[in-house]
């Protein structure tokens, strides 16, 4: 599949109530801080998932912003409106440069599963003003791509405003299958500016400096999991080639539906060869039981 600047666009729905089309940012520094930002467009349905989680070092659990009832966006524009939040994804230069904005209200959660249990936790404003730029060519599969890059701006958290610099994974999608099976395991991460891996069990892409995305095939993975199902360690082997070990510095848990869940995961991310290593979001979706909505 090649992609073009025309992708970075919304896409015509089909007449399935089903279909979906989702444009993600993750973003993580080397000292475990970071977020995820999530709009999904429902338009047979009438509705648009959005997510803003965000997961500091120095607490156990996230500050999550969850809506799974935002009225569509009016026209192309990527901006939303619901009650207590605003948000905006804005393509400055097609496959090179995003912008994000937030201004909402959000829960900072003890723990990670207590998303699965009603999201109860302090109440506090959060907010972004972020700039994704490339470093990477995408990789392209069926009705979705991604991208590596760097992530620089702010991120606010009540009263603290605090300056951003690290690295981030873009990606859309679009199409009538839901994006999550349960089993299904993704991951991303870079080390310095000239190395990306992305993996999605068995597939996978690599990128290095100055190259295409390589297709990656045959790629494995394993989990140790903890308190409610959360993983707190995993594994990928790439093609038999190398390892990549991976530790989890924070992570959030996230009620998709009555039997389906997803542990969302900051982790970093160490090659066998003992020499790169970086940090990235990792996701298992998981059967799971009924979640408050």
């Amino acid at each position: 599949m090649t992609i073009s600047g025309r992708d970075e666009r919304r896409h015509p729905p089909g007449p399935e109530l089903s279909f979906n089309e989702w444009w993600s940012l993750d973003y993580a520094r080397d000292d475990g801080f970071g977020g995820f930002v999530r709009l999904a467009l429902y338009p047979n349905a009438g509705v648009a998932w959005f997510w803003a989680y965000v997961v500091t070092p120095d607490a156990p659990g996230p500050i999550a912003v969850r809506d799974h009832e935002v009225p569509l966006p009016r026209g192309d524009a990527l901006e939303v409106r619901a009650d207590g939040l605003w948000s905006e994804a804005t393509c400055e230069t097609p496959l090179e440069h995003w912008t994000y904005g937030l201004e909402a209200f959000g829960v900072r959660l003890d723990v990670p599963g207590d998303g699965y249990r009603g999201e109860i936790g302090e109440r506090m404003p959060v907010g972004l003003d972020l700039e994704w730029e490339l470093r990477a060519t995408p990789h392209a599969e069926v009705d979705r791509y991604e991208q590596a890059g760097s992530v620089h701006g702010e991120v606010l958290i009540g009263r603290e405003r605090i300056d951003f610099d690290g690295s981030g994974t873009r990606a859309h999608g679009w199409g009538v299958a839901e994006p999550w099976v349960s089993g299904s395991v993704r991951a991303s991460f870079q080390s310095g500016d000239a190395f990306a891996l992305g993996v999605a069990p068995p597939n996978g892409y690599l990128w290095r400096g100055g190259t295409t995305a390589a297709t990656l095939q045959g790629v494995s993975a394993e989990a140790r999991t903890g308190i409610d199902g959360i993983p707190t360690a995993a594994r990928f082997i790439v093609e038999g080639e190398f390892d990549v070990e991976v530790d989890v510095l924070a992570a959030a848990a996230i009620p998709l539906s009555d039997s389906l869940r997803l542990p969302r995961a900051l982790c970093r991310f160490q090659l066998d060869d003992g020499a790169t290593s970086g940090v990235g979001w990792a996701e298992w979706a998981q059967a799971g039981p009924a979640a408050s909505r």
